[in-house]
């Protein structure tokens, strides 16, 4: 189809790349067209290569719309007229007006015809009409055409019984159909909701994407011209009725269900503002009640609305954890971070041994053992900073000293260099999910009854104990939400966010998290792997420093005699594994 696909410049310094076919045309004994002596064609696309390659990507989807088309991989005369201008960096094609000589009986009545027929064949071109009032007039007496044909066709089909008394059909005739439209949303969710200057959809882009195809396996597929205010608010009620889960016979989420309502209004603005489709939003959908009923069981009578762990509770986990657990516990603690902000944690996003060079201005004291972590929320791009209580400093540091033994520059890593968060994946956050599951694991097995609170629950721990310890103000701003004063939204544009008081009150809750950081071990980066549950350690500890005999501490815990000798050994410091 093409050469030169990489763009290398003649000897004058032009990019004329091969692209299509083009051939003689000639009609046969039977009327039809016949393409004789096909040739590449040649394009000059000019001697700048970045515009060089936007006119050539521009003319690529024009030579696959032409051939889809024309049914033949050969250029018709009409679509490299219009290649030929893009070559020369015409993006916008101007249509002019019709004449008689073009083969019309009514020319100005076929002038919005003949546009939209082009806008239709070749979508990638940016069809205008060189005279806009002709083509609104134009426009204005084909939907007349078509109104006035459709009362006809109303009538003649009442007349024949075919069309209930009550019904009658559209008076502005509007082509495609809920699910056509709905795979167009879809391309267009792909196109724009990627990470810029990749190929990559947004974590928010894949969530609206799989909304947008869960609508289509939901609801039936019916024409758009049947899509009346009636119609949405039918398609809303689905549901607000909380329909059954793929999975499970139990009604959708709350949150599922609301998350739906919200990607079909979407849809709605866009089928209503897109140039693919004539169909217009029916007047009041946007005040269409929305209102999603709750379960009984979701409707919770207590003051308590967010779970997070107590202190004490994450001191029991901080006597399980392995180091790498460590660091997620401590920095998701300090910073307020969830599995999005921890998997995209750089080595050059911490600070070290810093002082903060706008201190006076934010109105706190800094020295050269302050230590931050500096970041831009992943959904928001809000700017966040956090003093670093000492612990999560040196596990900050293990964590870094292990990212350049692998050779990665973000701290959540695979040995193999691989993140942690997969950009790339419906569930990006899989890893960290499997790593704190397995945690909650190994502490169940020595409290039985230890609550298992999700991931997410260490990000919220900080903004809770702000929120009752100090205020609302600083509650927000640890979690960098883009307005931490909701009260006045427009603060931002006369004054710094307070964040010297935040490394304040950070410095504060170092003290408030004490008892966290006394379970761990004297060096909390070392790597302990044991398969015996935390009690059943310390009991063998204690009856070890009872001086009991191993093969009566073995046979109280429930354990071989080895074990025992195993623990002695470790607390001997690897002596005294014989046995008695």
């Amino acid at each position: 189809m093409s050469r030169n696909r990489d763009l290398k410049p003649d000897a004058q310094g032009r990019y004329r790349p091969y692209l299509g076919w083009k051939a003689d045309i000639a009609i046969g004994d039977d009327g039809t067209p016949r393409y004789s002596n096909q040739r590449q064609h040649r394009f000059n696309l000019g001697t700048d290569k970045r515009e060089a390659e936007r006119r050539l990507a521009r003319l690529r989807e024009l030579w696959d719309e032409n051939c889809r088309a024309n049914g033949e991989e050969v250029w018709t005369a009409h679509a490299l007229s219009y290649a030929e201008r893009i070559a020369r960096g015409e993006y916008r094609i101007e249509v002019p007006p019709l004449t008689e000589t073009d083969g019309y009986d009514d020319p100005p009545a076929g002038y919005a015809e003949v546009i939209q027929f082009e806008r239709d064949l070749y979508p990638s071109l940016d069809i205008v009409p060189a005279d806009p009032v002709q083509y609104e007039a134009s426009k204005a007496m084909s939907e007349r055409v078509v109104a006035d044909e459709m009362r006809r066709l109303e009538a003649d089909l009442r007349e024949w019984g075919a069309l209930p008394s009550k019904r009658s059909l559209p008076e502005k005739l509007i082509s495609g159909t809920f699910h056509e439209a709905l795979d167009a949303y879809a391309e267009d969710i792909r196109t724009t909701a990627k990470r810029p200057g990749t190929d990559v959809l947004t974590p928010y882009g894949r969530l609206r994407l799989a909304h947008a195809t869960r609508l289509k396996r939901q609801h039936p597929d019916v024409p758009l011209h049947s899509l009346t205010y009636d119609a949405c608010q039918k398609l809303i009620a689905v549901w607000r009725n909380r329909p059954k889960g793929v999975r499970t016979d139990r009604p959708t989420s709350y949150d599922n269900a609301r998350h739906h309502i919200g990607e079909l209004m979407r849809f709605f603005r866009w089928l209503d503002a897109t140039d693919k489709y004539q169909w217009s939003m029916p007047r009041g959908l946007e005040r269409v009640s929305r209102k999603i009923p709750k379960t009984a069981d979701e409707k919770r009578l207590s003051a308590i609305t967010v779970e997070t762990y107590s202190v004490e509770e994450l001191a029991v986990l901080n006597r399980h954890v392995l180091p790498v657990e460590r660091f997620l516990l401590y920095v998701g603690l300090n910073c307020a971070m969830g599995a999005a902000e921890l998997g995209r944690l750089r080595v050059d996003d911490v600070l070290r041994n810093h002082r903060h060079e706008y201190a006076e201005r934010l109105h706190f004291e800094s020295t050269g053992a302050d230590n931050f972590i500096r970041f831009l929320r992943p959904k928001t791009g809000v700017f966040g900073e956090w003093w670093l209580w000492q612990p999560t400093v040196q596990m900050l540091d293990w964590a870094i000293r292990r990212a350049g033994r692998i050779g990665a520059k973000v701290l959540c890593v695979t040995e193999e260099g691989h993140p942690w968060y997969n950009e790339g994946s419906t569930n990006s956050q899989a890893t960290f999910a499997n790593v704190w599951g397995r945690l909650l694991g190994r502490v169940r097995k020595s409290h039985p009854d230890f609550r298992r609170l999700p991931f997410g629950s260490l990000r919220d721990t900080l903004p809770d104990l702000m929120r009752h310890r100090f205020d609302d103000e600083l509650a927000s701003l640890c979690l960098a939400h883009g307005s931490p004063f909701r009260q006045d939204n427009l603060l931002e544009c006369y004054g710094n966010k307070p964040f010297g008081r935040l490394h304040k009150a950070l410095r504060k809750m170092e003290a408030v998290m004490a008892p966290v950081f006394e379970a761990a071990p004297a060096d909390p980066t070392e790597e302990r792997k044991t398969y015996l549950p935390i009690v059943t350690l310390d009991r063998i500890k204690a009856m070890l420093g009872e001086d009991k005999r191993p093969g009566e501490i073995a046979k109280e815990c429930g354990v071989s005699t080895m074990t025992v000798y195993r623990v002695r050994k470790d607390i001997n410091g690897g002596a005294g594994s014989g046995s008695d």
